[in-house]
C-alpha cells in the first residue's frame, strides 16, 4: 500500500495516523528504543523525522495470519454467570 506523501517533521497526530498507533503506545515505544527517536524543536514540543519513521516501518517484519486452516481459535473461558 502506497503511503501518503508527508515532509520532514511530524507531529504526533501525523504519526498516529501513519503508523495507527495510539499515542500511548508510540511515546512508550520510543522511551522503549523499539521506535525511531523523537527530536525537540523546543518549548516542550517534540516531532519525529519522517525518513527515519519510514525507514523503521520498511524493517518491519511481515505476519502472515492463517486463512482457515483448520487451526483451533482460541476462545477465552467464560466467567460463570452470577446468580441473583
Amino acid at each position: 500500500m502506497e503511503q501518503p506523501p508527508l515532509s520532514g517533521l511530524l507531529t504526533t497526530q501525523d504519526l498516529i495516523a501513519l503508523v495507527r498507533l495510539s499515542r500511548t503506545s508510540i511515546y512508550r515505544m520510543t522511551r522503549q528504543g523499539r521506535f525511531p527517536p523523537a527530536c525537540s524543536i523546543g518549548n516542550g514540543h517534540i516531532r519525529w523525522r519522517e525518513a527515519d519513521v519510514r525507514a523503521w516501518m520498511a524493517e518491519l517484519p511481515s505476519q502472515a495470519y492463517p486463512q482457515g486452516d483448520g487451526e483451533p481459535r482460541y476462545d477465552p473461558p467464560r466467567r460463570p454467570r452470577r446468580l441473583s
